[in-house]
């Protein structure tokens, strides 16, 4: 039987190579657009770390709720006994009355906190006489900031010769300080100023250092504020450029100068040539108030600087004696004539 003839083998057809993905490229310089293989999608593992930031930071969290309601625990326990528990209700609402007046907030625990402010407040001034440190009730509170916008709107200058003018500044706030930036300009044209801060009771520190840095050269020690934490206790330096540049100065003041218009004193007499004060002896107010925001409209006010000139000598109930003692009427004809 004959045999059967061999079948040959098939040869296998070569694997087609897998083609990679592609994603598109910048523009390459002859203008078309390069395939770049895509990085292969890879999974990271977290790294032993990487949440230790988070875990640290909700650590010293817990810690300072911890710290929180342990330093205030005998006022939580007092302000619920009273607030919540007290059995003479209606005495307890004359109490806030008597504190808050009749338009106090609802609820009794809101009530009780603002009562308790008023009245240590109310026993600190008692004590020190510091009629700086106060609860503001919301209408007191709102009162006290118009009343300052209001004035600031008083602000003014005008020529009093072709080489001098007058510039009158109410108070020390943001209106006032805006109000000198608006102008500065046509300021800087004279060559003499006469600053009027008669009964100008001051007012924030911070605008009190925009108005001197204008005088003063950058470095330049505006004035020292001290607190009872040691570490935030600094002289404040001019940051800034001298911009006027006036070649006599005169300064008109009263027994109502008081405060941050104090400090605007000393910080020029200290570092600008050519300055003197015409007028009364000043208020002398050498201390700083912060006045924080509470919830109801409500705010409290409390002194807590001690605020000294360059020289870092308090004026605090001590004032500022004039370089020339002038109270008539005609003060500043006067201030004037000095000038020639």
């Amino acid at each position: 039987m004959p045999r059967m003839p061999r079948i040959p083998k098939i040869p296998r057809i070569p694997r087609i190579p897998r083609i990679p993905r592609i994603s598109q490229s910048p523009a390459s310089p002859g203008g078309r657009n390069d395939p770049v293989p895509a990085p292969a999608a890879s999974r990271r593992r977290p790294r032993p770390g990487r949440y230790r930031f988070f875990q640290i930071g909700f650590f010293v969290l817990l810690l300072a709720i911890g710290y929180l309601l342990y330093s205030n625990y005998n006022y939580i326990v007092f302000k619920t006994l009273i607030a919540g528990n007290y059995i003479y209700k209606d005495d307890l609402d004359a109490f806030y009355d008597a504190a808050l007046g009749q338009d106090r907030p609802a609820g009794e625990t809101r009530s009780f906190d603002y009562a308790v402010i008023a009245s240590v407040t109310e026993k600190i001034r008692s004590i020190n006489q510091d009629r700086y440190t106060y609860l503001y009730t919301p209408p007191q509170y709102v009162l006290s900031q118009e009343t300052e916008r209001e004035e600031a709107k008083t602000a003014y200058f005008k020529p009093l010769s072709d080489d001098t003018v007058m510039l009158y500044l109410p108070n020390i706030s943001d209106g006032v300080k805006d109000f000198v930036m608006q102008n500065r300009a046509e300021l800087k044209t004279y060559k003499n100023l006469i600053l009027d801060l008669r009964s100008n009771p001051g007012g924030l520190l911070a605008d009190f250092y925009s108005i001197a840095e204008l005088f003063t050269k950058k470095g330049d020690i505006l004035g020292y504020e001290k607190t009872r934490v040691g570490f935030l206790s600094h002289a404040v330096k001019s940051s800034k450029d001298t911009y006027f540049d006036f070649g006599s100065i005169l300064i008109l003041q009263n027994s109502d100068t008081a405060s941050a218009a104090e400090g605007l004193i000393l910080a020029l007499k200290a570092n600008v040539a050519n300055v003197r004060t015409v007028g009364g002896k000043s208020f002398g107010k050498g201390i700083g108030q912060v006045t924080i925001p509470l919830q109801d409209g409500y705010a409290v006010k409390a002194t807590v600087l001690l605020v000294s000139g360059p020289g870092d000598v308090s004026i605090n109930r001590v004032g500022i004696e004039p370089d020339l003692p002038y109270e008539k009427d005609d003060i500043v004809g006067y201030a004037l004539g000095l000038l020639g």
